[in-house]
């Protein structure tokens, strides 16, 4: 039953001078990576959530429930957050489904066969804005000369997997830093593990350094198979990887193992893998590594007690929840399943939460549904 205080749909008034001004934001900060006052960041959030609070018929449905309303949110802290459950079960955008460009939809490899979260974008530019400029910042700047590069990516393109957000920012990093020598080595039958041999020897005759791009398990098997092979690259010096996806619930696949094998057969330092976190709910990453990832003056993190939902003080373990301004289209906090850490903005990841969600993102997923329906949940 729909909420007769909802409004109708369309594009929100202010919605595209917001999406304008935060591009112009993020690719200022690409150049010039200032650090941003917390009154500039804490502004932003209250026009935001205002923005969503009208125009996301879900979402505001479900914060007129709680009780919140724009004038009790001072700052991105205060702004209530949406359990990633959410977004298995209503679609989250400021205005109508209709009016999204791109559909992205969650691997659903973490908790089974239970139905695939989705994230609606409205404004693909916003994202592209977002992951250029951090993908700039946290990985390129580490590679000699830091303009294009080759990048040989495990990833298959966007055209073959046209639901993934994973694809789709692989495939705007080749367009935006990558050469004409750059290639993927991802399709739909799997990688073509001789070509990116092939790649990885003629960096190394050229002597120019590259970029590779993928997810720990494609990196994983890539460096098994040079091990069992006994083949070895040396690639040239300033050459950098990014790795994403964690393990996937592989307990046998364990990140520093990689790193070291990556440096084993392909001559890159340690500190030139640099780990990704994203997610399919959220338009701008972290990276690091898993113990100390970094992010955008526009990406904040707290960790909040499983239950209550409360902040913990620094450096406490709870469930992450993150506030994104590239969001500015669906929804910005975002309440995960993950564990985790925050101290000094670094976010140390701890792994998904074993089992059923957190009584605190069950109870919140229960309220929005409850705000969608009219309808009375068990009590608490």
């Amino acid at each position: 039953m729909q909420d007769d205080a909802d409004p109708p749909g369309g594009e929100p008034e202010g919605f595209r001078v917001l999406a304008d001004e935060l591009k112009r934001e993020f690719r200022s900060w690409m150049s010039d990576p200032v650090v941003w006052p917390a009154e500039r960041v804490d502004e932003l959030a209250r026009r935001t959530f205002a923005l969503q609070v009208s125009g996301n018929r879900a979402y505001g449905s479900y914060c007129r429930r709680l009780g919140v309303a724009p004038p009790a949110v001072h700052g991105w802290r205060d702004v209530p957050p949406v359990p990633t459950a959410a977004f298995r079960e209503v679609p989250l955008v400021v205005g109508e489904p209709r009016d999204a460009v791109l559909e992205f939809r969650t691997s659903g490899t973490t908790r089974g066969s239970q139905r695939r979260g989705y994230h609606l974008v409205r404004d693909p530019e916003l994202y592209r804005a977002s992951l250029t400029a951090t993908f700039y910042r946290f990985v390129i700047t580490k590679a000699a000369g830091r303009g294009r590069l080759p990048i040989a990516s495990l990833v298959p393109p966007f055209d073959q997997a046209p639901h993934s957000s994973l694809s789709w920012m692989a495939d705007a990093v080749v367009e935006r830093f990558g050469t004409r020598n750059s290639e993927c080595f991802a399709a739909g039958a799997g990688v073509d593990w001789p070509g990116a041999g092939r790649f990885l020897a003629r960096a190394e005759e050229r002597g120019k350094p590259v970029c590779l791009f993928g997810t720990t398990l494609a990196f994983d098997e890539w460096t098994r198979r040079l091990m069992e092979t006994g083949r070895r690259f040396r690639l040239p010096d300033g050459s950098v990887a990014m790795d994403t996806g964690g393990s996937k619930g592989r307990d046998y696949l364990i990140r520093d193992e990689v790193v070291a094998r990556l440096h084993s057969c392909l001559g890159l330092p340690p500190g030139n893998v640099v780990n990704e976190f994203g997610m399919t709910e959220l338009l701008s990453q972290r990276y690091g590594t898993p113990e100390a990832l970094v992010a955008p003056p526009w990406l904040r993190t707290r960790s909040l007690d499983p239950v209550t939902l409360e902040e913990l003080p620094e450096g406490e373990t709870g469930i992450l929840n993150h506030f994104d301004l590239a969001n500015a289209g669906s929804v910005c906090s975002v309440l995960t399943e993950d564990l985790g850490s925050v101290a000094g903005g670094r976010v140390r990841w701890e792994g998904r939460v074993p089992g059923a969600p957190p009584r605190g993102c069950s109870l919140a997923t229960a309220d929005l549904l409850r705000s969608q329906t009219g309808t009375v949940g068990e009590d608490r």
